[in-house]
């Protein structure tokens, strides 16, 4: 059988299981499944693609690593060291998708600017982050929306399967990063929704890049 076809099946159990247990208790037994999320993601790239490319990897290892960070979602320094860790991997994914997304349409490339700075600015008004976060919360904002939008560049170069796969999940990142804002500074009890949504947005991605051609 398909290395990344088995895979792929052992994340859609572990990622079921990990699902029902947020219903629960906090428990070991769910930070060991949470643990085991990214690096299924990471094995589904390395048997699946076409050729394995660093910024995809570096991007998954410092999503681990801010997945490990964030068990202690509750302090502060885990917290912010968490932030730090998952936008370097978003970085890497827009250093990918820059790559991928030329020749850029320039007048598109604008209005994309102007609308994500106009939801930029709506998502951090329903956040209202603690005055102490505003900066980390404004700079992590901006790279989930840049990379967001060279995302559409992407998809509008690129089209097919391959730039669908990558815009959905980009789309599903800016839907993750806001339900996780509201878990951390307006208390809302959508954590599920955020790894619901998270995961599709890591694993999309991935299987975007799959199928890249170099």
């Amino acid at each position: 059988m398909d290395l990344k076809l088995i895979f792929l099946i052992i994340l859609g159990v572990v990622s079921v299981i990990y699902l029902t247990t947020l219903f629960f208790k906090e428990n070991v037994f769910q930070f060991v499944l949470k643990g085991l999320l990214i690096p299924l993601i990471l094995a589904v790239y390395i048997f699946g693609a076409n050729k394995v490319f660093l910024p995809i990897v570096l991007a998954l290892i410092f999503a681990w690593i801010g997945d490990v960070l964030l068990i202690k979602i509750s302090n502060l320094l885990c917290f912010r060291l968490g932030l730090a860790s998952f936008l370097i991997g978003h970085i890497c994914y827009i250093t990918a998708m820059f790559g991928f997304g030329q020749p850029f349409n320039i007048p598109f490339l604008i209005i994309c600017f102007i609308v994500g700075a106009g939801l930029g600015f709506l998502i951090f008004k329903i956040i209202q982050p603690t005055p102490d976060m505003k900066i980390p919360v404004i700079a992590y904002e901006t790279i989930i929306l840049v990379m967001a939008i060279f995302a559409v560049q992407l998809f509008t170069s690129q089209g097919g399967g391959f730039g669908a796969l990558v815009l959905a999940g980009s789309i599903c990142f800016v839907a993750s990063d806001t339900s996780l804002a509201l878990v951390t500074f307006r208390k809302k009890p959508y954590y599920v929704f955020v790894m619901v949504t998270y995961i599709a947005a890591q694993l999309l991605i991935t299987l975007g890049f799959c199928s890249a051609v170099f």
